[in-house]
C-alpha cells in the first residue's frame, strides 16, 4: 500500500475530516489533500505526528525506502528554501546602492563620487528604481517563503533577476561603472544561489 492511501486508510479509521486531521497535525488542509493524492509528501516531522496520533510507529507507516526518500525530498527542500532566503537578502542588499557613494557626478571638470539621494539629473529617478523595486522584491520572497505558492516564489526570483540585470544594464550605458560592479556583483552571487537551488 503506498504512503498516500496509508495516511488516507488512517485518517478514515479515526473518523476525521481532512480538515480535522489537518489540525490535529498544525498542517493546512491542503497539505493533507496533497499527501493522500500523492502530489506531496509529508516532512519527517509531520510523518511522526501521523504515526502518534493513530497510535502506530513510523516503521508501521512507512517502508525503508520510502524513509530514505522523504529524507532526501525534506533536504532539498530545506537546501531550496535556504537558497531563497539568501536570494530575497541579496535583493534586499540592493537598497545599499542608495546610501554608498557610487554615482559619478562632474563639477568644474572634476569627477566626484556621491550617494544617489544627492545625485541629481534626469537619470536619478531610473536609478532609484531599480534598488527600491528589488529590495520590495526581496521582502516578499521573505515573506512567501514558508507558503506552497512555488509558483509565486518562482515567480519572485525571476523578477528579482530581471531587475538586477536591467539595473546592470541601464548603469552601464550610463556610464556609472561602480554602481554598475555593485549590482553586477549582487547578480553573479544571485546566479551562484540559483545554481546551487537547481541542483
Amino acid at each position: 500500500m503506498e504512503l498516500s492511501e496509508k495516511i488516507q486508510k488512517l485518517r478514515k479509521e479515526r473518523g476525521l475530516t481532512q480538515e480535522q486531521f489537518a489540525e490535529q497535525l498544525f498542517v493546512s488542509r491542503t497539505a493533507v489533500s496533497k499527501w493522500e493524492t500523492g502530489r506531496g509528501t509529508p516532512s519527517m516531522e509531520s510523518l511522526q505526528m501521523i504515526a502518534k496520533l493513530c497510535g502506530i510507529t513510523l516503521d508501521d507507516l512507512l517502508r525503508a525506502e520510502e524513509v530514505i526518500t522523504i529524507a532526501e525530498n525534506e533536504n532539498k527542500e530545506n537546501i531550496s528554501r535556504f537558497a531563497s532566503y539568501i536570494d530575497a537578502i541579496f535583493n534586499i542588499a540592493a537598497i545599499i546602492g542608495l546610501l554608498l557613494p557610487l554615482y559619478k557626478v562632474e563639477a568644474n571638470s572634476v569627477f566626484y563620487s556621491v550617494p544617489l539621494y544627492q545625485f541629481k539629473g534626469w537619470l536619478a529617478f531610473l536609478y532609484w528604481v531599480f534598488p527600491v523595486a528589488m529590495a520590495i522584491c526581496g521582502v516578499v520572497q521573505i515573506v512567501i517563503n514558508k507558503s506552497e505558492r512555488e509558483k509565486l516564489k518562482q515567480a519572485m526570483n525571476i523578477v528579482g533577476m530581471i531587475l538586477n540585470m536591467g539595473a546592470v544594464f541601464v548603469l552601464i550605458l550610463s556610464g556609472q561603472p561602480y554602481p554598475a560592479v555593485m549590482f553586477f556583483t549582487l547578480l553573479m552571487i544571485k546566479g551562484f544561489v540559483m545554481f546551487v537551488k537547481k541542483k
